[in-house]
Order: structure tokens, then sequence, then C-alpha cells
């Protein structure tokens, strides 16, 4: 692996960044850039998935510098990006659909329908877990502050499919708003949580249980209720071993409410 000097990595960023409108010169580039300061190539045997991706494996400050290179062009030339975006994702290389995902979630969301559109076809055509958490994070961040609304009809749609995965990349959407400090209208998230947990067959509990102990830090109150309601309407396993698992989260009256219709309803 070659060692990293700023300066150069700068330039050769830059150099590359002008190939923006040039999808094809832009991806021939990028792979004599990942080359130079790879520390190996290898196979990425992606989890649960038939596709195995090649990685360059380079250091995280060279993505990183690249894309603050393309920031300026995302921003002045949108429509360009969607171009350069369908590129990356193309090529079957770990790095090269991570910048993919960062590339639309720089983007401006003056068009959602062209991110979300994307955000679809590539969950549809990736099951890996880590790939798929970034499109439904990384790829949203800057639709989901500007156009929030659009992001939660489109994991409506997801829950409506009925399917584990788009489940599960719906959780990843709604852990991301969680986290968000920002974020306040929390009814919105119960309430998509809620048709998950309608699906008993989905299962998913690491990732409900990973929301809800989110929620819980944002309102313990409100995450409470929630769980009292669910266990009192679903009255379903797993809803009774995902609120065990969340217990230890809660002050003593609210663990201590939670136990009492933990008694009553299973």
């Amino acid at each position: 692996m070659t060692a990293i000097n700023p300066a150069r990595l700068k330039i050769q960023c830059a150099e590359l960044s002008e190939n923006y409108s040039s999808p094809a010169k832009f991806i021939s580039g990028l792979h004599d850039l990942l080359g130079f300061y790879a520390a190996r190539i290898r196979q990425t045997d992606l989890s649960r998935t038939p596709l195995t991706l090649q990685a360059y494996q380079v250091p995280t400050p060279v993505l990183r510098a690249l894309v603050n290179e393309l920031e300026e062009y995302l921003a002045e030339k949108p429509s360009l990006g969607f171009k350069l975006i369908d590129a990356l994702w193309k090529e079957e290389w770990v790095e090269f659909r991570q910048l993919a995902i960062i590339c639309l979630g720089d983007l401006p969301p003056f068009d959602p329908e062209q991110i979300l559109n994307r955000v679809k076809s590539w969950l549809d055509d990736c099951t890996a877990e880590d790939i798929r958490r970034r499109i439904m994070t990384r790829g949203l961040i800057h639709l989901a502050e500007e156009n929030s609304k659009a992001i939660f009809r489109f994991i409506g749609d997801l829950i409506s499919s009925g399917t584990k995965l788009n489940h599960q990349a719906a959780l990843f959407g709604l852990l991301a708003f969680g986290e968000n400090p920002d974020f306040d209208n929390l009814p919105v998230i119960f309430g998509l949580l809620a048709e998950i947990l309608q699906n008993e067959e989905s299962v998913l509990i690491k990732e409900i249980t990973a929301l809800l102990k989110v929620l819980q830090k944002q309102s313990e109150q409100e995450t409470a209720y929630f769980l009292e309601r669910q266990l009192s309407t679903a009255a379903k396993p797993r809803i009774f071993r995902i609120t065990r698992q969340v217990l230890p989260e809660f002050n003593p009256e609210n663990r201590s409410m939670l136990r009492i219709t933990l008694g009553n309803y299973s």
C-alpha cells in the first residue's frame, strides 16, 4: 500500500473529479486511484447473496478526499451526478458502491423520485446487510433533511411489500431518524414500526430491538406506552421477546408496568 501524502492525494482527487461529467473516464481513473492506494485486492463475499464484490481495501482518507472534491460538482450539476452514480453502482467493487451511495446522499434533493427510484433499485439488487444499511442511511441523508415525508412514504411502501428484506430496510431508515436528536416526530416512527410488528413472520428481532432502544433514549414514556399497547393488542411471541430484551433500558416504574403487562398477556 502506498503511503498517503495529503497534498498528492488532494491533487489526484481534484484531477479525477474533473471527469465528473464523463462517467467512463471517471470510472477508469477511479480504478487507477484505488489501485494506487490499495492494501490488497480481495474478494468480498457479501452475506446472503450470490454476488461477490471485489474490494481494493484503501484507507478511509482516500474516499473521503475524493468525496470532498466531488461536493461542489454534485451541488452545481446534480443531473450529471445521477449518470455518474449509476455508473459507479454498476461496478462490482465495494468502494465504487460506497461512493455511489455517498454521492446519492450528497445530491441536492430537488427530485426525490429520482433518488428514491435508485434506492429501491439498489435494495432490489443487493442483499448485503452493510450496503443496504448504508443505502437507507447515508444514501438518504440530504433528502431526510429536506423532505422527510417523501422518505416516510417510501418506508411505508417497503413495509407494505411484506418481505423480510424490505422490512429490514425500513427499520434501517427508521433508525436513522430515531438517532437524529433534531427529529422530534416520533409518532410517525412508532406508527410505521407498529405496521412491521403486525407481520410476525419477518422476525428481525435484532433490528427492532435496536430501534426501540434508540427511541427509549429519545422518549422513554412514549416508548413504554407504545410497548404496552403492542403487548395488549398484538399479544404475539415476538413482541413479548422484544419487550423482555429492552426492559433493562427503562426506569423502575416503567419496567414494573411493562412486566405486569407481560404477565397479563403472555
